[in-house]
């Protein structure tokens, strides 16, 4: 809906595609920066600390995990790439396939998600989490960086 609608809600609103791309970038970038955190370290929490941490992480992951699916920083993602000028109208077909790509290793990721869990165990998990975290926060700077040169452009400090 948002690759459809963006560009609409950018003029309702009024605000350029450099101020989303900061704003995205921002938030993509907390969400990085809490995946690169993970779970506090053992020798930190008592025993009962740590099985009330895992118990609700448990139970946090399938309200957590919807909006990280279809939250801000996927609609930052798909809108911010729609505004993109493109010459080739069906050239934007590309972030629809991306969309369904997503959607459906989304889908595989979480139907095999125990056998995986299994496969790779918790410091697995939390070692790709950490991973992903890293570069989900370098595509997160690279939205500001960016978003930050857009508005520089749209402000004619920079040249077009």
């Amino acid at each position: 809906m948002f690759g459809l609608a963006g560009q609409y809600i950018f003029l309702a609103f009024g605000f350029t595609v450099p101020a989303f791309q900061i704003a995205g970038g921002i938030l993509l970038f907390n969400i990085g920066f809490e995946m690169l955190h993970g779970e506090r370290p053992r020798t930190k929490a008592t025993e009962k600390e740590h099985a009330e941490a895992i118990e609700r992480q448990a139970v946090g992951i399938v309200p957590l995990g919807i909006p990280l699916l279809a939250g801000p920083g996927a609609i930052t993602t798909v809108m911010v790439y729609m505004s993109h000028p493109i010459p080739d109208p069906l050239d934007k077909m590309f972030i629809f396939a991306g969309i369904l790509v997503a959607v459906l290793a989304s889908f595989g990721a979480l139907s095999y998600a125990d056998r995986i869990f299994q496969r790779i165990g918790r410091t697995g998990t939390h070692a790709i989490s950490r991973i992903l975290g890293l570069l989900l926060a370098a595509i997160a700077v690279q939205f500001v960086i960016n978003g930050v040169l857009g508005a520089a452009r749209l402000n004619g400090l920079l040249p077009s």
